[in-house]
């Protein structure tokens, strides 16, 4: 179609009359009277409004998150409401939207509702490239109520003895009372080991072990793992242990003020001080 309208328009402009050139090529006369302008692409706008503006600002400083979480960044800096749709829209025009592929999830048997702080952690461990030394290995405990990091440690080796130190360290920070805590892990042969369940039962915290092949089971810290990589981990090359231990602990820092999409978009820290509070009037 493009090729005989290009070639009628060259015979109107030769002189031939357009409704003949248009009834002998078969085509419509508003093909051959309409002028064709090249298409532009769009132009990202300026932001019109300073909601617009920190609405931009904060998706770019935080390109991990959805538009949810941008909102309630924007709201905490403004101070005022902001509706979340605007916020899908402004980062739908700027394509600052990032796609996830929708995971499916499992059923799986055996529920623990969590109720207050000190009942339920999650221990689990990852690794971290060090340049000086390899893989090393990350080993962090999470309040599954106010979402804390309480505990945390990178070290050269992942086996019972630096879980032991961890369990111990946390408990005497965190004054866990004996029958207070239940501690779940998955199935890691530095969780499975005797001397490690032994200590455990020594300070009278319940060990919980998730299922087999089951990260659904340790889903708190697991998130928190994934999420530190992606906004920490894989943004750095750490040369040496010293350097990883300053990212990370600076990022645990920073995660302890943010925003939780599971606390209602309050921080770990707002939680943990709301139920102090409540003690303290109870007392």
């Amino acid at each position: 179609m493009s090729v005989r309208v290009a070639r009628s328009r060259e015979l109107v402009a030769r002189g031939f009359a357009v409704a003949a050139v248009a009834r002998v090529m078969q085509i419509s006369r508003q093909a051959l009277y309409r002028s064709p302008t090249p298409r532009r692409p769009p132009q990202p706008r300026p932001p019109v409004d300073p909601v617009e503006a920190a609405i931009v600002e904060e998706a770019m400083a935080n390109q991990t998150d959805g538009y949810r979480m941008v909102c309630a960044f924007v709201r905490r800096r403004l101070g005022i409401a902001v509706n979340r749709k605007r916020v899908l829209r402004v980062m739908r025009e700027r394509k600052l939207i990032q796609r996830r592929r929708p995971l499916e999830r499992r059923k799986r048997p055996g529920f623990f509702r969590v109720e207050r702080p000190r009942q339920l952690w999650q221990l689990d461990l990852t690794s971290v490239w060090v340049a000086e030394h390899g893989w090393t290995y990350l080993m962090a405990m999470i309040d599954c109520c106010t979402r804390e990091i309480v505990a945390w440690q990178l070290e050269l080796r992942c086996r019972a003895d630096e879980a032991i130190a961890l369990i111990e360290w946390a408990a005497a920070v965190h004054a866990i009372e004996p029958g207070e805590l239940t501690l779940g892990s998955d199935n890691g042969s530095a969780f499975t080991a005797r001397r490690f369940r032994a200590r455990l039962a020594e300070l009278e915290i319940r060990h919980r072990r998730g299922g087999y092949r089951d990260p659904e089971s340790q889903a708190f810290i697991e998130s928190w793992f994934g999420k530190l990589k992606e906004r920490e981990v894989w943004l750095n090359e750490y040369e040496t242990l010293d350097d990883a231990r300053r990212g990370i602990g600076g990022y645990v820092d920073g995660y302890h003020h943010r925003p939780h999409s599971g606390l209602d978009y309050r921080t770990p820290l707002e939680v943990r001080q709301t139920w102090e509070d409540l003690q303290n009037i109870a007392a």
